[in-house]
């Protein structure tokens, strides 16, 4: 093996390459574009492994790589918090030290990222896309309700419906109020229409996905959940056990251990923010229903704090998912939702 360390930037991007007496040598830089990074791999020997800082840019490069053919020569590495104390950074420092760090996998493995397939990118794109135009459409409803708390006024509908226009229209306000609640009425049509086109495109590429479809038989996750905790997941074979699903989430508590001293803290909240948040909001939908799981809710709240006692519920969503992906059967109340999400009666 070749190992080749590549620090990736918006504009360009250096490589060093290590030779066999363990010497580094820095490669000539090269533009962060397809074409320049399709040229180099083909000057690059086929004994040669990359690897790549998780970023944005070496997004962009792992997609290169894999219409290439270099998926299995390409390593994406977490960096943050290896070199945090290092004195010294730069460009070509990070390339080298990635160099050695590569040549050194065997021996001691880095943080390797998981860089999902196409359709799985496709799909998680898609579902982040429609979570966050329906943030950006409560962001608009949440401006309008306070322009209407500002000026003192109750309207007997809410101020996005037709009726609820008109009644504002009607109380005689000043013209710099009334062009500012047009705009955001106009904001929030265009996020509307943007938001259910959003869906159809979502629905449209998850129909292909058994797994979102399994998914959506949980109590508490719909189709919108399904594709996203499907898509931040990809693959079920990365996670041995359910528990480690629940670690990726960040929804385990932290924990500090020292002789005799043990000390429980918040979650980690180390993980897919995502996954985290979709299966929180599947708690929170179970907290008005009458399932298992709704009703261990209201057990844990007999002696826990709300959020604690939704996250617990948010932990057995999670344990009943990885379930239901790993038997690919939907989900079963009297099999995993029983005893708070576990795979066995």
């Amino acid at each position: 093996m070749i190992p080749i360390g590549s620090d990736v930037h918006k504009g360009r991007c250096l490589m060093a390459e290590m030779e066999s007496g363990g010497k580094v040598k820095m490669l000539p830089p090269l533009e962060c574009t397809r074409e320049a990074w399709l040229q180099r791999l083909a000057e690059l020997p086929p004994e040669a492994e990359i690897a790549l800082e998780v970023s944005t840019s070496g997004y962009f490069v792992m997609s290169v790589l894999e219409e290439a053919g270099w998926r299995e020569r390409a390593h994406w590495i977490h960096t943050a918090g290896v070199d945090s104390l290092r004195k010294q950074k730069s460009d070509r420092l990070d390339a080298r030290r990635l160099a050695r760090k590569l040549a050194a996998h065997t021996v001691d493995p880095m943080p390797e990222a998981w860089f999902p397939p196409a359709p799985i990118r496709h799909l998680r794109l898609l579902a982040r896309q429609r979570c966050r135009l329906a943030r950006m459409r409560a962001l608009t409803r949440n401006r309008l309700s306070s322009l209407v708390q500002m000026h003192g006024l109750r309207p007997p509908h809410p101020a996005v419906s037709l009726r609820g226009r008109e009644w504002i229209l009607q109380q005689g306000l000043p013209g710099p109020v009334v062009q500012c609640f047009e705009q955001w009425w106009r904001v929030h049509d265009f996020l509307d229409q943007e938001r259910d086109l959003s869906e159809k495109h979502l629905a449209a590429h998850a129909a292909q996905f058994i797994e979102v479809q399994r998914l959506a038989t949980i109590p508490g996750i719909g189709h919108m959940l399904a594709a996203v905790i499907w898509g931040e997941i990809g693959a079920l074979d990365r996670f041995p056990r359910a528990d480690a699903l629940v670690n990726a989430t960040g929804m385990v508590a932290s924990l500090y251990q020292s002789a005799e001293v043990t000390i429980q803290g918040p979650i980690t909240r180390q993980g897919s923010a995502w996954l985290r948040w979709a299966f929180i909001t599947a708690a929170n939908c179970l907290t008005h229903s009458k399932s298992p799981l709704g009703q261990r809710y209201w057990r844990l709240r007999r002696h826990k704090q709300p959020n604690v006692a939704k996250t617990a519920v948010a932990c057995s969503v999670a344990r009943c998912a990885y379930g239901v992906l790993k038997h690919g059967e939907p989900f079963q109340a009297e099999r995993w939702g029983r005893r708070s999400g576990k795979l066995e009666p």
